[in-house]
């Protein structure tokens, strides 16, 4: 009886660090393609760099392969790779690839890549339709205000070299002119 106390007394310290060390790896979510595309956002934001970079070549990988085939008519890929493309922490994060890829899925003459999803799923892309149009909106807007703060920084920037050119030819005149004073007191 006292050999199993004893023994209790150390695989229980090991088995509790087991269980704490594996509690503590954060395992790679499986994405398969039973999951809403809600339910993939999400995990993706759940994910790190290095993950999110995996699944970015994974998709990229899945979308090759689609394109050699003949009859392209899978679109979980690009779906997949257009919230990659929409999510900030993404390593390709991009909102204007984001907006042609979510163009080029809608473009369809039969809407063939949404087609089949859910409601939700179709609130979520409408969703992101309206933020990313937003967020090229704002940017617009701010690439317009920098420019118009460039040329009046410019123009101010230009009239006070004008004003050290005219301080310059006025310091030349009253130097003339005080050289001019110079000579007549002699």
């Amino acid at each position: 009886m006292a050999n199993f106390q004893q023994l209790l007394l150390k695989t229980i310290p090991l088995i509790m660090a087991l269980l704490l060390l594996s509690g503590c790896q954060m395992p790679m979510k499986d994405i398969n393609s039973n999951t809403s595309y809600g339910e993939y956002y999400l995990t993706l934001r759940q994910l790190t760099p290095l993950q999110l970079t995996e699944e970015v070549n994974k998709q990229q990988a899945k979308i090759m392969h689609q394109s050699k085939a003949s009859p392209p008519n899978n679109y979980d890929a690009k779906i997949k790779l257009l919230l990659l493309y929409s999510l900030p922490s993404s390593p390709i994060y991009n909102s204007f690839n984001a907006k042609a890829l979510l163009n080029e899925l809608h473009s369809g003459d039969d809407n063939t890549a949404f087609a089949d999803i859910t409601p939700s799923d179709q609130a979520l892309f409408s969703l992101l339709r309206d933020q990313l149009n937003q967020r090229l909106l704002m940017r617009n807007r701010l690439l317009t205000e920098q420019k118009t703060q460039q040329a009046l920084a410019l123009k101010q920037q230009q009239g006070l070299i004008e004003q050290v050119q005219l301080l310059e030819q006025t310091i030349k005149q009253l130097k003339n002119i005080e050289q001019a004073i110079d000579k007549r007191a002699q």
